[in-house]
């Protein structure tokens, strides 16, 4: 009987372990931010989808009465819950100079095709590369997961980038969409350089980014969460 009952304690807690250790990843979302830049007014859009094929949809959309940018990046997880990029596109208009760029990634070969202004050439990628815009949502998939921001490599102009992080503590930020306690993250740069980047995540929304800071040769603009959803459930800070 003893035997019985310490077996049966044994899985318990093995079944407990192993949804403890299950990876989480941020579910799907959407956020509306708010900004001025240089007086002019922005909305911005980061949404988070799953598609038909199980694959998911990263879009970052801003939009002014200058100009509109539109990022996307289709990916999948990986079981150790890493983004394993698929396709990236990139579309600016407006400011006197359209751009677009679609970058594919070919993981059997380990190449990527970047065909930027309709000029396509291949590099090699590493295992582990990001495009330039997944790397927000691996960010907060590993502080999700309580892992350390490591460096990040980023497939980026014909090249590969490192970006490199480091939590400065804990903040509470005020909103439109309220307050929250977030975790402030910076983006290490190199000493000589003049832009900074700093933002804030909301711990209890998965690390969902409620304030953005930048500063740039003098310049310096700030963007706010104004409304959001995450999983269909309204963000709402306290």
């Amino acid at each position: 009987m003893k035997s019985r009952l310490a077996i049966a304690l044994f899985a318990l807690l093995a079944c407990s372990f192993i949804a403890q250790a299950t990876p989480v990843v941020p579910k799907d979302f959407k956020a509306v931010y708010k900004a001025k830049y240089r007086g002019i007014s922005v909305t911005a859009t980061r949404t988070l989808e799953t598609l038909e094929d199980g694959s998911k949809l990263y879009t970052f959309f801003a939009d002014s009465w200058l100009a509109e940018l539109k990022e996307t990046s289709r990916f999948r997880w990986s079981e150790d819950e890493r983004i394993v990029p698929i396709q990236y596109s990139y579309a600016r208009t407006g400011l006197g100079r359209n751009r677009e760029a679609v970058l594919d990634f070919d993981w059997e070969t380990g190449k990527v095709t970047n065909n930027v202004q309709r000029k396509p050439w291949q590099m090699d990628i590493p295992e582990r590369v990001l495009d330039k815009l997944s790397y927000h949502l691996q960010i907060r998939t590993d502080l999700i997961n309580e892992k350390p921001l490591l460096r990040y490599e980023i497939a980026d102009g014909g090249r590969l980038k490192s970006y490199d992080f480091e939590i400065l503590g804990e903040e509470e930020v005020n909103t439109d969409a309220g307050r929250f306690m977030a975790v402030k993250v910076r983006r290490v740069r190199e000493e000589d350089e003049e832009r900074q980047t700093i933002f804030w995540l909301a711990k209890d929304w998965d690390y969902l980014v409620v304030r953005l800071q930048q500063e740039d040769d003098g310049s310096n603009y700030e963007i706010d969460l104004n409304e959001a959803t995450v999983n269909g459930k309204e963000v709402k800070g306290y």
